[in-house]
């Protein structure tokens, strides 16, 4: 604010003198004044106005550069904030979907996996078709509870959105236009509401429910996974290298152990659909 202001006076000066400037010309030009004395008090007046306005020119040239650097330090700290955020969020999301992959293939794949944008190859889709949604998932409910895989997708999708919405809400001023209509379009995604359909008919009991209808919306869940590894290189970039979010092939390996929930193949589909 101090800046500004300080601006704005130096503003009005520049402005003031170039108007008594051009009054005095137009005064002498006229012979509104004694010729003798305008060259000489002109000439003064020149060297003096020449002067002030480099200075002035400068002081506005500092400022200015002053308040650019503000600026993007206040947006470099608020879009850290926003980081911060999202990085619970990415970290849910790739072990929600790493998670249906593993419980829907029978055996782990003859892959040496070395970034998480690996995992989205033509395997992983074709093998989370055969996700039964209506079998019992690793998780609990609020309540302690056991919930099936729809319900607990539907879940976490749900949260996920609402937190992207809510960074977009209070961040939107300080991100580039770019990166708040990509996490627009990743809170609001088509896969989210076709699950969220899915979860409407299971609790209307829809008799025809199938527990394998992710077979039915693959275009949609590539859509979904790219917007995914579009927020996670954003993020990557953004943040410093201890905070990336990395899986490296120690943790590839871990995350396949069978003596962590899910199992491999273990909510598979009885018969194949495809």
């Amino acid at each position: 604010m101090e800046f500004k202001n300080i601006w704005q006076s130096y503003y009005f000066t520049l402005f003031s003198l170039l108007i008594l400037l051009i009054y005095l010309l137009l005064s002498c030009s006229n012979n509104l004044f004694n010729q003798s004395v305008c060259q000489s008090w002109l000439k003064d007046l020149s060297l003096n106005l020449v002067a002030e306005l480099i200075g002035i020119l400068m002081v506005l040239f500092l400022v200015n550069r002053s308040l650019d650097i503000q600026k993007e330090q206040e947006k470099s700290r608020f879009r850290k904030i926003a980081c911060r955020q999202l990085k619970l969020v990415l970290n849910k999301q790739f072990y929600l979907l790493f998670h249906i992959f593993k419980a829907a293939i029978e055996n782990k794949p003859d892959k040496n996996y070395q970034t998480i944008e690996d995992l989205f190859d033509n395997l992983y889709f074709e093998e989370v078709g055969f996700l039964d949604l209506l079998k019992t998932a690793p998780v609990l409910s609020n309540n302690g509870e056991e919930i099936d895989w729809l319900d607990y997708l539907f879940a976490e999708l749900s949260s996920i959105s609402s937190v992207v919405n809510k960074i977009v809400d209070r961040y939107c001023f300080y991100l580039d236009a770019e990166v708040v209509d990509l996490l627009e379009e990743f809170g609001d995604a088509d896969f989210i509401s076709f699950v969220t359909v899915l979860r409407e008919a299971k609790q209307c009991n829809q008799s025809y429910l199938r527990g394998d209808l992710l077979s039915e919306c693959q275009p949609l869940l590539r859509e979904y996974t790219i917007l995914f590894v579009r927020v996670l290189v954003f993020y990557n970039q953004s943040v410093e290298e201890r905070y990336k979010i990395n899986i490296d092939g120690n943790k590839w390996h871990q995350l396949w152990d069978d003596n962590l929930k899910p199992h491999t193949g273990d909510s598979r589909t009885k018969a194949d659909f495809y």
